[in-house]
């Protein structure tokens, strides 16, 4: 089965968040599980800078509005799996992937509408996929294409359009005013497609036009399709979809995350022998400046400083858990707000808890490594990776019950020895210190801290159990659309 993967991101070339380390795993999941995946990207500057690529075919060129945008597609080699890039320097020569200095580009509409039609017609051009799988907004068109553009309707009437929502708070939403620079029939700006109260939603026509819709997780799909608040408007376009919307957890990529063999961090371990975790926790409060205190737990946190993850929660938990006997370091940036509260934070406790605005991919291995506990309060989480990555680490996460967060940790009993992690229900700040504090409870019990690190340890969600899943799924879907096609 050949199955052309359409993203705008992909670790470690072009990344900005989760989805790179999605589309960095899965299609080498894919590969390994007997599949024959590509992957189709904006041709960014610093990709074609550190690959190299060669051109693959004439240049082509995809229609926006009265003008088009011409390009050329690049091959190279990512990690076994074959890149196609979309060379269009004008939309993709630049520094960032969707902006600079925490301003996005104002002409992102047209560089995605551009770069998905541009992989669907690559796709129709070279590439002759069994699948296409799109994913999130920046890749909607890709899915929207294959299906209201007559010709590439024609040309990829035979191949299964799927499209994955990461993060449904990001649709891609435009005016109405754009809809000519898509060059499809005005019946596809109607509620039964692409227009969403009044405006344009690249989404939520991938979602309607797509052969199947998936997001990141079983929990998240359960939410999205029936809580309006984490819905954002398409709870009811998603129901619709019915046993055609699923949710398949993503994976963990575990040549990367594995302690045993983590030369970013300073000691290694594993489940066998984790004796250098002690070490890795020495060394992480000596980064960070933090007296050696062994019986006080360290609490680690790696994520962006935004609502979505749960930090204005911490926030308002912040003066009750410093009370507590716990130590805290916090990597990450976002809203100024946020930053500028944990500095004074940290300021005030330095001796409780230590803060790193910005963000650094080995540090995050050594808190991973480091910490006792991983901290993840999120407000909503479609998946979430670092819970997974903090399990391998035998690193006890602490996390809300939402999402995939749900679905991947479970409330660890000390009485039974089951579970792997510790879960609050609400979205207050109450919760967040209850479970604090119970998580403090278990860890000062050494033998059932322990067990609880054994358990975490031996959880398993690599990407070849969603690899399988995705493959079984798409084997699922292809004799329906066979049987659309042939009308």
């Amino acid at each position: 089965m050949r199955i052309a993967i359409v993203a705008a991101e992909i670790t470690p070339w072009a990344k900005v968040g989760g989805l790179a380390d999605v589309i960095g795993a899965l299609p080498r999941a894919l590969k390994e599980a007997g599949a024959d995946p590509v992957v189709i990207l904006p041709g960014y500057r610093a990709m074609l800078e550190a690959l190299n690529p060669r051109p693959v075919g004439p240049p082509l060129s995809v229609p926006f509005g009265n003008s088009s945008e011409r390009f050329i597609v690049m091959r190279a080699d990512g990690n076994g799996v074959p890149l196609f890039l979309i060379d269009c320097p004008a939309l993709f020569g630049r520094d960032g992937v969707y902006g600079e200095r925490g301003v996005d580009y104002p002409d992102n509409f047209r560089r995605y509408v551009t770069f998905g039609r541009a992989a669907a017609l690559a796709a129709a051009e070279l590439i002759h996929p069994d699948v296409l799988h799109a994913h999130d907004w920046h890749a909607a068109m890709a899915a929207i294409a294959m299906r209201a553009d007559p010709a590439l309707r024609e040309r990829l009437r035979d191949t299964l359009a799927i499209f994955t929502i990461h993060n449904l708070a990001f649709q891609g939403i435009f005016e109405a005013s754009d809809f000519p620079m898509l060059n499809f029939d005005p019946s596809y700006f109607s509620i039964d497609c692409l227009e969403f109260w009044g405006r344009i939603n690249l989404m939520k026509g991938a979602i309607v036009l797509a052969d199947g819709a998936s997001t990141v997780s079983p929990g998240y799909a359960r939410e999205i399709a029936n809580d309006p608040e984490l819905g954002f408007g398409l709870e009811g376009v998603l129901r619709s979809r019915g046993d055609r919307f699923v949710g398949i957890l993503n994976g963990a990529d575990y040549a990367e995350w594995d302690p045993a063999g983590d030369l970013m961090i300073p000691y290694r371990y594993s489940r066998s022998d984790s004796s250098g975790k002690k070490l890795c926790t020495q060394a992480l409060r000596d980064e960070f400046r933090l007296p050696h205190e062994p019986a006080r737990p360290l609490i680690g946190m790696v994520t962006r400083l935004t609502p979505q993850k749960g930090t204005d929660l911490l926030m308002d938990a912040m003066e009750a858990l410093i009370q507590l006997e716990l130590q805290m370091v916090i990597l990450g940036s976002g809203d100024a707000v946020f930053e500028d509260f944990f500095r004074r934070a940290a300021e005030r406790y330095s001796d409780r808890l230590a803060i790193r605005i910005g963000f650094d991919n080995a540090l995050a291995h050594r808190i991973q490594a480091g910490s006792d506990i991983f901290l993840m309060p999120s407000r909503f989480e479609p998946c979430g990776l670092t819970q997974m990555y903090a399990l391998r680490y035998g690193t006890a996460p602490l996390v809300r019950a939402t999402g995939g967060l749900r679905d991947t940790v479970i409330e660890f009993n000390p009485e039974t020895g089951v579970g792997n992690g510790f879960r609050f229900e609400e979205y207050r700040a109450e919760a967040l210190f209850s479970a604090c504090a119970r998580t403090l409870e278990v860890f000062r019990n050494a033998d059932a801290w322990r067990r609880l690190m054994d358990n975490a340890f031996a959880a398993d969600f690599s990407w070849a159990r969603a690899a399988r899943e995705y493959l079984d799924w798409f084997a699922r879907l292809r004799p329906e659309r066979a049987e659309r096609a042939s009308l």
